[in-house]
């Protein structure tokens, strides 16, 4: 009897032991997809992987382990970069409560951020933020009011299904917010419910209620709010929400945890067997099946298309055979630049792109209506997200053109164009930024030399030598 309940101890402890090492290995995969998204700066899809990780983490008990201290980290970058610096904040703060030590990656790292995670650090430190500790009270302890400072609360891992839950905060004489709320969102819905908490001195009590407590899981936060409706001191936020897991269903609703939800939108991933799929990136949720986020592929081709102006110093012969005297300065009223190309990181792409330019105003006959072109093009952004500033440089083959006045020519036959080209080169500048989905707005200055050539025998009249610039405004659809 004691040898078997000896081996059966053993194959509890085996067993314990590779379910908590499946439990991470899925936590750092998502972890992983979610910062591949990130570098697609598909902001919304690494959100909901990364909120997956965490949820993965709470139910394999690595709540208070380094991978979910990374995972804390990773959302807290996706959130500033996003502009919710509360959010971020309180995911630093959340991180390094769990690990003191915790940097982030070189790759993502800008002054402000670290400088945010520094302050997060000290907050934690202090007992002010990131605890991810709790249980089914909802309170923070006992505190004499002239002691509290921010809001405090003890985050609540758990709950019992079917039951309200108080919730219990403490809120500072620095804070003087105007309310305080409960924002929740059960297990399915896309949106928060609002509790507003009564207050008693310092304290400020309010319930969850039952309702909300029918599937495995909710989101909730804490905060309090200034008398424009902005949030000035929180416990979690929509962006990073704590996570409450329900640990006894109502009879009739989901008797088990599900990954199928994604905490920022509510929205459900589809299930499928095996580890592949054809519609979009996968994420394990364990050895058989494999997770489907509805929404985004990654971005590796994009389309673009836009339009603007340009101008160019030109000289020798116009297209009328007229001579370019003092006037070096011309103009091509409309260009038109359709581009397509391949992301080879989230920093660099490569495509090819068409220039067309629509010179206008021309009075005399002998000149062409058109200047196309064909360029690669070659574009380096400046921050790891492949957002904001990028530099560009292109080559290839065409022709410029510009209209321009000419000197002392007859009124109503002083206005000619001059041609320019075949071989194109330059360089620009541009910035990106993405609006939504997988859509981005572009704006672009370059700068192309026209270099003549010895051999034009395609071209009539001869080409000269010269330089234009276009800045140009647009749109880019990535796949």
């Amino acid at each position: 009897m004691r040898a078997s309940s000896l081996l059966a101890l053993c194959a509890i402890l085996v067993t314990f032991r590779y379910a908590h090492a499946d439990g991470r290995g899925d936590v750092e995969k998502k972890i992983k997809e979610a910062m591949e998204q990130y570098d697609l700066m598909d902001y919304d899809a690494a959100k909901k992987l990364l909120n997956q990780a965490l949820q993965t983490a709470k139910k394999s008990k690595l709540d208070k382990d380094g991978v979910s201290a990374k995972a804390y980290l990773d959302l807290g970058i996706v959130d500033f970069v996003n502009g919710d610096q509360a959010g971020a904040k309180d995911a630093f703060a959340t991180a390094a409560s769990i690990d003191p030590k915790i940097q982030i990656d070189p790759a993502y790292k800008t002054a402000d951020m670290a400088k945010l995670l520094d302050s997060a650090r000290s907050g934690a430190s202090a007992g002010g933020g990131g605890d991810t500790g709790g249980g089914d009270i909802g309170g923070p302890p006992a505190a004499d009011c002239s002691s509290v400072k921010g809001l405090q609360h003890e985050i609540i891992d758990t709950a019992k299904g079917g039951s309200s839950l108080k919730i219990e905060a403490l809120v500072g004489s620095d804070v003087k917010p105007v309310k305080v709320s409960i924002k929740y969102r059960p297990e399915g819905a896309t949106d928060f419910a609002e509790v507003k908490m009564s207050a008693s001195g310092c304290k400020y009590t309010g319930s969850i209620p039952a309702s909300a407590f029918k599937g495995s899981l909710v989101h909730y936060y804490v905060a309090a709010y200034n008398d424009a409706g902005k949030p000035i001191a929180a416990k979690g936020s929509e962006g990073s929400p704590n996570i409450i897991e329900v640990t006894a269903p109502a009879p009739g609703s989901k008797s088990a945890p599900s990954d199928d939800e994604d905490p920022i939108s509510g929205k459900k991933v589809v299930a499928s067997s095996g580890g592949g799929s054809s519609g979009g990136d996968t994420s394990s949720g364990g050895e058989v099946t494999s997770s489907v986020t509805v929404g985004p592929k990654k971005q590796k081709v994009y389309l673009a298309v836009a339009g603007g102006t340009g101008f160019g110093y030109v000289s020798g012969t116009t297209e009328g055979m007229n001579p370019v005297k003092s006037c070096c300065i011309g103009s091509s009223l409309v260009v038109l630049q359709p581009e397509i190309g391949f992301f080879v990181s989230s920093k660099l792409a490569v495509g090819v792109a068409g220039r067309i330019g629509i010179p206008m105003g021309a009075n005399l006959d002998g000149h062409a209506t058109a200047a196309p072109g064909v360029l690669l093009r070659v574009r380096y952004a400046l921050s790891p997200t492949g957002q904001g500033v990028r530099i560009m440089g292109q080559a290839g083959a065409g022709v410029l053109r510009n209209t321009i006045k000419l000197d002392n020519a007859m009124t109503g036959m002083d206005t000619d164009i001059v041609a320019q080209g075949p071989v194109l080169i330059g360089a620009g500048v541009g910035y990106t930024k993405a609006l939504s989905g997988n859509i981005s707005f572009l704006a672009d200055f370059s700068a192309l030399a026209a270099i003549a050539t010895t051999s034009q025998a395609f071209a009539s009249p001869k080409l000269n030598t010269g330089f234009g610039a276009d800045l140009s405004l647009g749109l880019a659809l990535g796949f």
